[in-house]
């Protein structure tokens, strides 16, 4: 049942990800090669890659390190828990965690819808650079992250989320013996 939503969150991360990815990567490339070549850069790519893909860059991946359940955890002290204390520890937990998301949420698009209104833009040389539609990559992504912790809080109440530990070292063994 939630599966489904999960996989269009990973998608959703993944492919706005990859593309601002490739258009920074491709502007600034294009930008180095009129600098040198024709004596001018790109247009408002300081801007560009500052007020956009460095902020998308940032932020879009916390839903999909949820869904990888990626994030920073301190297991030293829950690493031998089991049963109800297990689900209690991960309660709060996700429970914390969703109400920061909820808090970033509702404060990202307060402020995007501000800026949004106002129609805020820069000024790059001689032209006007329209910012607004930047501040919205905040609420999305908060939004995304928060639908993931949603889905997680489902889990555990209904008994699907194992909290599971998740070793890096020994995924990362895992890639080298089959290498």
């Amino acid at each position: 049942m939630l599966k489904p939503i999960e996989t269009a969150v990973a998608r959703i991360s993944m492919v706005l990800g990859g593309v601002v990815l490739l258009a920074m990567m491709l502007q600034v490339v294009i930008d180095v090669f009129m600098r040198a070549f024709l004596g001018a850069g790109f247009p408002a790519t300081a801007d560009l890659v500052g007020k956009y893909y460095m902020v998308a860059v940032s932020v879009l991946p916390l839903a999909m390190t949820e869904l990888k359940r990626r994030h920073i955890e301190a297991t030293v002290f829950t690493e031998k828990l089991t049963g109800w204390p297990l689900r209690a520890v991960l309660l709060l937990g996700l429970t914390i965690f969703g109400a920061v998301l909820a808090v970033l949420l509702w404060g990202s698009t307060v402020e995007a819808l501000s800026k949004t209104a106002r129609r805020v833009y820069v000024e790059a040389g001689t032209m006007r650079f329209p910012t607004w539609p930047s501040y919205w990559i905040l609420p999305v992504s908060f939004g995304l992250a928060l639908l993931v912790n949603v889905i997680r809080l489902i889990e555990l109440f209904t008994g699907r989320f194992a909290g599971a530990q998740h070793d890096p070292l020994d995924e990362l063994e895992s890639l080298k013996e089959n290498a």
